[in-house]
């Protein structure tokens, strides 16, 4: 009578096994910092956490904020403070345009602007992955930009990075930021806590849609940003996903899961992400609600 209770644990231990994820970080080397020196040491933090979380990451970046008048060299040690401390970098486009908006031959010269001191620095300490991110998620608003460019991705040996989790830190780091700017620490802790819920509660979707998208985990590959909110508070959000189930694994190891060779044919000028994409692709519908960003939360984003 002893064996169902042990095959449910073994059940259970397995499932929990197969919960695995990959940590990436778009828009290096930072985004809405009040100065070279809060970049600087909001990197530092952020990386000293990572390290002691004993995470592989790889950072994508957009060189165009290197280029700013007297802080370039300052600029590029950030990027460098990445390998440095065991990360990775990956090419987000020079200056982060939504390819939606650009023409494939555009959107090409953008990719190849954007990856002149990301190579140097990745020769520097040996990577040889080559990765891309979509900025936006934004994949091609028609068919000859999207399979033209999945072909220009092949020919210059990148890997697309896709995402199936986020967690809208963009938005809650604006709202963050300007509480910061105001000295309200009372509102800075309260956008981080509801930033964190929010992060959970997407989460239990993004893990609920996986099921009736997929039916099984997959390896997921989570996106987040590189500013001040996640600065501060990334042992919370690791912690969050520790127990959820987790555990960390590179994009490497993650883009191994044969469902990352799952092709998907969705046509938009939006970005989500890769789940919806293959739900979409499968002509398959879910009644499940997307997570809602908390009202006073979107109503400060948009200056209310």
């Amino acid at each position: 009578m002893r064996f169902p209770f042990l095959f449910l644990i073994l059940i259970t231990f397995v499932t929990k096994a197969q919960k695995q994820i990959a940590i990436t970080v778009d828009d290096l080397p930072f985004v809405q910092e009040l100065s070279l020196k809060h970049a600087q040491e909001s990197t530092a933090k952020l990386l000293s956490k990572m390290k002691k979380q004993n995470l592989k990451t790889v950072g994508f970046v957009n060189e165009n904020s290197v280029y700013k008048f007297g802080e370039i060299d300052e600029r590029v040690a950030l990027l460098d403070a990445w390998m440095a401390n065991g990360q990775q970098l990956g090419n987000h486009t020079f200056s982060h345009p939504s390819f939606s908006k650009l023409s494939l031959e555009n959107f090409e010269a953008e990719t190849l602007k954007g990856e002149v001191i990301t190579d140097k620095i990745k020769q520097k300490y040996g990577q040889t992955e080559r990765y891309f991110r979509y900025p936006f998620l934004h994949t091609g608003s028609d068919s000859l930009k999207k399979y033209g460019f999945q072909a220009f991705l092949t020919e210059k040996g990148y890997q697309n990075a896709p995402v199936t989790i986020d967690a809208d830190d963009w938005l809650f780091n604006k709202v963050y930021m300007d509480a910061m700017k105001a000295n309200n620490k009372d509102l800075m802790k309260s956008v981080a806590e509801k930033y964190l819920k929010h992060t959970d509660n997407y989460f239990e979707y993004y893990e609920k849609l996986t099921q009736e998208v997929v039916g099984r985990p997959i390896k997921h590959i989570f996106l987040c940003h590189a500013n001040a909110l996640n600065a501060d508070y990334f042992n919370e959000l690791i912690e969050i996903i520790r127990k959820r189930g987790y555990t960390f694994v590179t994009l490497k190891d993650a883009l191994q899961d044969e469902i990352y060779s799952r092709s998907e044919r969705v046509i938009t000028s939006n970005g989500f992400s890769w789940i919806h994409r293959w739900r979409i692709t499968d002509k398959k519908k879910t009644s499940l609600k997307d997570i809602e960003i908390p009202a006073d939360i979107q109503a400060l984003y948009d200056g209310k």
